[in-house]
């Protein structure tokens, strides 16, 4: 893929030709199965892919990690319904971990009315997903095609990873038919597929860290090209390099272990946690050695036409998910 340039880093979305590499490369579908026109690819696999495209660069790289993320819901559908939907060459889920709006039972299907926030790669999805309750409370999961959904026109005003495209959402009275509502973790189809069975949190916690690996590799990266400051170069040879070595390999080995595990339905409690606190701890270790990249890298960090500035960002804004945190 060649090079992003600082307007890209600034944008608000992937350009066209940056899609079209990840819907060839079937980046979003890493975590679906072959049958459904997927990677189905391992948890160490999928790891080791989603660090080598976030190394590529940060927005690019947390866009398919979310969308990757988000279509291995794949699992919780009858086969039917997930043929339907994730087959397409282009299927990819975007969507809220938040908790709003509404649903009702209709006839032969439900309801659903609200608003949702921060719906990364909103503006290329072709599903959402979204969490609503009913007048009993009660939290239900769907999934709702893209032409049922409003995008807001406000854009999340964040300071970094820009162009992973996160809009706000709403639907009113949008319907979708039984079937479309799903459980996490309830695998209903390809049971043999050890993905499906890691707990979601597991899961998700063990994509963000492979991101944020790679995320900090692209700026990196780019300080050994625009750098030329010997203290950069050491701080990065001597610490940098070496930590992220490290915690990369341990996280290959906590997720091939998580996989194995969760499959035979033994995967502990405290497995969980290790990899919360294990991975956590870790990621904040190379966030500080990043800051002391940042205080020995000059000007390069501070002025916004440098590339080095916008990758600062992404690490910066990357490192804020509370998923990367212990």
């Amino acid at each position: 893929m060649s090079p992003f340039t600082i307007q890209e880093y600034q944008q608000f979305h992937l350009n066209t030709n940056r899609l079209e590499e990840c819907y060839t490369e079937k980046w979003f579908k890493m975590f679906v199965p072959k049958t459904y026109n997927g990677l189905q690819l391992s948890m160490e696999e999928g790891c080791r892919k989603l660090l080598k495209i976030a190394e590529i660069q940060g927005g690019l790289g947390w866009t398919v990690n979310l969308g990757a993320g988000a279509n291995w819901f794949a699992g919780f559908f009858d086969d039917e319904v997930a043929n339907k939907l994730f087959s397409p060459e282009k299927a990819v889920i975007a969507g809220s971990g938040t908790v709003n709006g509404s649903w009702e039972d209709v006839k032969k299907g439900f309801e659903i009315t609200g608003q949702w926030s921060k719906c990364t790669g909103a503006a290329h999805a072709t599903l959402f997903s979204i969490t609503a309750k009913n007048s009993d409370e009660e939290p239900k999961t769907f999934v709702v095609p893209r032409e049922q959904v409003m995008l807001s026109k406000e854009k999340w005003p964040i300071m970094g990873m820009r162009n992973s495209s996160s809009f706000g959402i709403s639907l009113q009275k949008a319907t979708v038919p039984i079937g479309y509502d799903f459980k996490m973790n309830e695998v209903k189809n390809h049971l043999d597929y050890g993905v499906f069975h890691i707990p979601f949190q597991s899961f998700a916690r063990l994509c963000m860290s492979a991101s944020f690996l790679g995320v900090v590799l692209c700026l990196m990266r780019h300080c050994l090209r625009e750098n030329s400051k010997s203290k950069v170069t050491s701080i990065i040879k001597n610490e940098l390099e070496p930590l992220i070595r490290s915690t990369a390999n341990r996280l290959y080995q906590l997720a091939e272990r998580t996989e194995n595990r969760s499959k035979q339905n033994q995967l502990l409690e405290q497995d969980a946690m290790q990899i919360k606190t294990e991975l956590g701890k870790a990621h904040l270790a190379i966030f500080d050695v990043v800051q002391s990249l940042f205080l020995a890298g000059g000007l390069s960090f501070i002025e916004e036409d440098q590339i080095i500035h916008w990758a600062y960002r992404d690490v910066l804004t990357a490192v804020q998910h509370f998923m990367v945190k212990p």
